[in-house]
């Protein structure tokens, strides 16, 4: 399974809108400016994660987006199911009446294990892993200046 641009985009916007968790609401700009995002291309990824209530958005001056959940609760799994819906390798691994074949077929207990391997990986890391992940990269590059 390929994660697409989209989903990529909206996980960096989400560790981005996670960094101010629980202080304070990130802007779309800024979001952005931080990732080097598409202002517009952004826009339509936020509207995705928020009708999915994975964040929600505050209106006014000192507004912006902010996470709906605990960093350590919200998956990487949640963020591609809500962006690229159900993750799997072939059609016939969800919907097997999709293909005659897939009651006799070698090649699909495969592509089940695969979605089954790919969910579990994505289930595992939380956007408070990727935050965690970040300050010690952040800590590394303070200890071991170019």
């Amino acid at each position: 399974m390929k994660i697409t641009t989209k989903c990529r985009y909206g996980i960096r916007a989400m560790v981005e809108i996670g960094s101010n968790y629980p202080d304070r609401p990130t802007t779309r700009r800024e979001i952005a400016t931080k990732q080097d995002l598409d202002d517009s291309y952004l826009e339509n990824i936020l509207l995705d994660l928020k009708s999915h209530e994975i964040v929600r958005s505050i209106r006014g001056v000192k507004g912006g987006f902010v996470l709906n959940k605990h960093p350590e609760t919200i998956t990487l799994l949640d963020i591609v199911e809500s962006l690229q819906g159900e993750i799997t390798p072939a059609k016939c691994v969800v919907t097997p009446e999709f293909c005659p074949r897939s009651a006799n077929c070698v090649t699909r207990p495969v592509w089940v294990k695969m979605q089954q391997a790919q969910k579990e990986v994505l289930q595992a890391v939380t956007i408070q892993d990727l935050l965690n992940e970040e300050l010690e990269n952040c800590h590394l590059e303070i200890l071991e200046p170019n």
